[in-house]
């Protein structure tokens, strides 16, 4: 993971090859100035450079394309910025502008392809990585990782290719300053603290769910998470709201009406794992599917059969409920979230905490917790309890606090459009 977030430092330091192109003050509030692309492995990365802020991502998927719709953006490259250069899986990418203001990049890919996409605000950039499908389980993991920190110089890439026209001669004299989007307008039109998450500490009770070594209860560490959790997402405007504030116990099935009642936009389940294998260790995400991974059917079993009296719905009313339309609705939505979770945290701890977290991925998986839910909802286990020493740094208040911390700016990330991953 280290050495990936290194590779992906090493792309912020080829941006000295892109020329600055001059907007004059009529024009929309940014321009698309640049594109440069990188191969690093089996992913392609693309940077596309801006005169200004770069726009919000507004996404879609059209059969192999992907759309950027760019808001008040004009384009100041060619139609085929990369044309000669664009390889599998990328087909081509275009630079589309419509009067108004309104622009939009177009990247077709070749076969199934898995994408990340970020808005990295402090250097005016959106980058893309596409890979084929399968081929990068860590697709997202180095461009959500720290995008404002500040960068180590690091070896240039091999074989980096940019376009970028030249400057004008008379640039100084033409130079106009581009008015900046007033900062107390919310990039989505809507007023700060608008998105509600509703956090859920799993188990609770009568039900304590798993138990570490050393006498750690999951109940109790999951709560301790969750209100951390809480207190992160409101120091950045996101109100969040528990399923349980204290030790009691909840039905599953009631915790995503509490969420749906509510009216949540995102639906977050605390948990910690446990293994009969006491050496692993790592954090997991999950969104509602089927899945035939054993690992996940054992753990899912674990969550769903905690205690008596959950009423836990039998196999056949759950796959009724997968097939459910605004299930699958939400499924992608879910998927974006829960790898975006489960890179920031690694990332976080490693980063925060000196350690080297195991990012063990995003995965679907049948949790009877997730069920019902009228938005996307998403399970992470947080660390293993069977595992003494990732048990001990789970009860610590410092990783605690950094976990927290990691699973707000993921939050964020999503709230915000700064980041969305998916697939073709």
């Amino acid at each position: 993971m280290r050495r990936m977030m290194a590779v992906a430092v090493a792309a912020a330091t080829i941006g000295a090859m892109v020329a600055p192109v001059v907007v004059g003050a009529g024009l929309p509030g940014s321009a698309l100035t640049s594109a440069r692309i990188e191969h690093r492995g089996p992913t392609l990365e693309i940077h596309f450079g801006f005169s200004g802020p770069a726009p919000r991502l507004d996404l879609s998927a059209h059969g192999s394309e992907l759309w950027i719709q760019l808001a008040r953006t004009r384009i100041a490259i060619p139609p085929r910025p990369l044309f000669g250069y664009e390889t599998a899986p990328i087909a081509g990418v275009r630079a589309i502008e419509s009067p108004g203001g309104k622009s939009r990049i177009v990247v077709e890919v070749i076969g199934k392809a898995d994408y990340a996409i970020a808005r990295l605000r402090g250097r005016n950039e959106i980058v893309l990585r596409v890979a084929s499908a399968g081929a990068d389980p860590n697709i997202a993991a180095p461009m959500i990782v720290h995008n404002d920190a500040p960068r180590r110089p690091a070896p240039p890439v091999a074989r980096a290719v940019a376009f970028a026209p030249a400057p004008h001669p008379r640039a100084e004299s033409l130079a106009q300053p581009i008015a900046p989007v007033p900062s107390n307008v919310s990039e989505d039109n809507r007023q700060p603290g608008h998105f509600l998450v509703m956090i859920d500490p799993g188990h609770g009770g009568y039900d304590p769910g798993t138990q570490s070594s050393a006498g750690a209860v999951e109940k109790d560490l999951a709560l301790q998470i969750a209100t951390r959790l809480k207190a992160a997402l409101e120091a950045r405007g996101i109100r969040a709201e528990m399923t349980r504030s204290s030790d009691v116990f909840i039905s599953l099935a009631e915790r995503t009406r509490v969420a749906n009642r509510a009216g949540a936009d995102l639906f977050v389940s605390i948990h910690l794992n446990s293994s009969p294998n006491t050496d692993t260790t790592g954090i997991e995400a999950y969104y509602l599917n089927n899945t035939t991974d054993r690992a996940t059917i054992r753990l899912a079993r674990m969550e769903n059969g905690g205690a008596d009296g959950y009423g836990a719905p039998d196999a056949s009313n759950l796959n009724y409920i997968l097939t459910d339309l605004r299930q699958n609705y939400k499924a992608s939505e879910a998927a974006s979230v829960a790898r975006m979770i489960d890179a920031q945290t690694v990332a976080d701890l490693d980063a925060g905490l000196g350690l080297k977290v195991n990012a063990l991925g995003a995965k679907m998986g049948p949790f009877y917790v997730l069920v019902g839910a009228h938005m996307p909802a998403v399970l992470v286990e947080c660390g293993f309890m069977s595992n003494a020493g990732e048990a001990a740094r789970l009860a610590s208040a410092d990783y605690q606090d950094v976990l927290a911390s990691a699973v707000a700016t993921a939050v964020a990330h999503y709230f915000n459009a700064d980041l969305a991953v998916g697939n073709l």
